[in-house]
């Protein structure tokens, strides 16, 4: 399935559901998506990449960014800082330069939708704003250890408002056009750090679930229960 496919399906097949959920409108946004994905200055697929967690946690990871940042920065992997702006949108800096307001327009068990607006700074390029539209899609799989894991594709497309720019961007070689789906990326590869480091040292992640002061009790607790499973001994195989 393409990506504008997998956008327009998943609009679709969730709104019935979200009469009393809280968060963005999908019709809200649903022009704004159509317009990058059919007017995009750069589009890119990343993945698939296997992250070693079951999918249900995971899915708890990426519902809350703000402590994977809190996670890599506290750890010294990366200098993110999200700051959650309601239940669905949280505002991403990645302490180099890029920083904007993420939506998460769409969730169900499988695939995500977002849009995201937002600025970057640097010395190769002059100040870029753009939109951009990912479209998630995670699955359960199984690491080489057979223990339960996700993998993960997002299809990327990043919109630059600049005509000049964009048209530039459009004829550079591919490393300089990876470079700028990249910055408007990276927050969405924190969940992937966080999850390496949750199955290489649990103890030390679920120190830090229980110091983060933003979260519920009742996620804090699904949180603990699923970093406590990881770190459960393997069953002998039978013989």
């Amino acid at each position: 399935m393409t990506a504008a496919l997998l956008a327009c399906a998943v609009l679709a097949a969730a709104r019935p559901a979200r009469a009393a959920e809280a968060g963005p409108s999908p019709a809200a946004y649903e022009a704004r998506i159509h317009a990058v994905i059919e007017g995009f200055t750069v589009r890119s697929t990343i993945g698939p990449a296997e992250t070693p967690l079951p999918l249900e946690l995971s899915n708890l990871l990426l519902d809350h960014p703000d402590l994977a940042a809190y996670i890599v920065r506290v750890h010294k992997l990366a200098p993110y800082r999200i700051t959650m702006r309601g239940p669905r949108q949280s505002w991403a800096d990645d302490g180099d330069g890029t920083r904007g307001l993420v939506t998460l327009v769409e969730r169900t068990e499988n695939h995500r939708l977002y849009y995201g607006e937002g600025t970057h700074r640097s010395r190769l390029f002059p100040l870029i704003r753009a939109s951009a539209v990912i479209a998630m899609d995670v699955q359960d799989a199984a690491g080489p250890d057979g223990r339960p894991a996700t993998r993960t594709t997002f299809v990327v497309y990043v919109k630059i408002k600049n005509r000049f720019l964009a048209g530039v961007v459009r004829v550079l070689r591919p490393f300089l056009r990876r470079t700028v789906v990249g910055k408007f990326t990276k927050a969405f590869l924190v969940a992937d750090q966080v999850g390496r480091l949750m199955a290489k040292d649990p103890r030390a992640v679920a120190a830090d679930v229980r110091a983060f002061p933003d979260l519920s009790p009742e996620t804090r607790a699904a949180f603990l229960a699923g970093i406590a499973a990881l770190d459960a001994p393997r069953p002998a195989p039978a013989r």
